[in-house]
């Protein structure tokens, strides 16, 4: 009886022991942050947030495993104040951040490398952001409806610049966006460019003409949205293709389009209620890919002698 007694009371003990060393040991089962393992060995990703903190440090490990990206949507619509990113960080995914309307503060990391499309979308209360100059790619309309961000700084040696309230790459080669305080007025496109990202210049209500450089092959999708300022587009013979939806609720009414544009997607000029613009006219030459498109969408025709 004895024996069994001390039998019982040593496998308890190991229990309690055994229970406690589990819950230090996966006391990050506890953690705010939801989180995925990454297609990298030994690294996770953060996929949403559960804690009550308004004022947020990603780690730089969970669980032994370093923190390498935040997932697309992962704060989306969350009321939280402050996001200091660690340096494990690389890639914060599309709409990371999206109507985070308290956001004040952020701060990136130093491994951050890929920022991608409206990260940061409709922070309301974001008044400035420091990009690290190890940041390599930027997804298009990262800062759109941040109404309140008066100030994006760039470190030294990075692989971006900021002229004229637009950012671009170093070599001026890519036009990512404008900056939501830029007062863009008659903005004329440094020549160098030749690659323009998606929703480049959208709400920028102070855009009132642009010049396109002549390098520029490809009108990208929403490229002037909510341009209420800008009322015509003049696009160079450099232009081989154009996307969707370029010039949805804005002042545009008139786009001159050259012999050389070969491919329209079918909802260029669409408007937000899934018609072209009855008062829109578009300047083609006879015989053009531009005349039968505005034939086929019954849009109005000046011709360009």
């Amino acid at each position: 009886m004895k024996n069994a007694i001390k039998v019982l009371c040593f496998t308890l003990a190991v229990l309690i022991v055994g229970t406690s060393a589990f819950m230090v040991y996966f006391k990050w089962d506890k953690s705010e942050f939801e989180y995925v393992d990454g297609t990298e060995k030994g690294t996770v990703i953060i996929t949403g947030y559960k804690g009550e903190s308004k004022d947020i440090k990603i780690p730089s490990k969970l669980r032994g495993k370093s923190v390498t990206q935040i997932d697309t949507l992962a704060f989306e619509n969350s009321d939280i104040t402050s996001i200091e990113i660690g340096d494990k960080v690389t890639y914060i995914g599309m709409s990371a951040f999206r109507g985070c309307k308290s956001l004040k503060t952020v701060t990136l990391g130093k491994a951050l490398l890929n920022i991608d499309e409206g990260s940061f979308n409709d922070c309301i209360s974001l008044e400035e952001i420091t990009l690290p100059k190890s940041l390599e790619k930027l997804g298009g309309s990262i800062f759109a409806g941040c109404t309140s961000l008066k100030k994006v700084e760039l470190e030294d040696g990075g692989n971006f610049v900021i002229k004229d309230g637009v950012l671009l790459s170093s070599d001026m080669k890519t036009l990512y966006f404008a900056l939501p305080y830029a007062n863009l007025g008659d903005y004329t496109c440094p020549s160098e460019v030749e690659t323009v990202n998606s929703l480049a210049f959208y709400n920028c209500t102070t855009l009132t003409s642009f010049t396109f450089s002549n390098n520029i092959k490809s009108i990208p999708q929403g490229m002037f949205v909510l341009c209420t300022g800008l009322k015509e587009l003049h696009l160079p013979d450099s232009v081989t293709q154009i996307g969707s939806a370029i010039i949805t609720k804005s002042g545009v009414k008139t786009v001159t389009i050259p012999e050389s544009v070969k491919v329209i997607d079918k909802s260029a000029f669409i408007q937000s209620d899934g018609t072209n613009d009855k008062d829109l006219v578009l300047r083609v030459r006879a015989g053009s890919k531009a005349e039968s498109f505005a034939k086929e969408n019954s849009i109005k025709i000046e011709y360009i002698k």
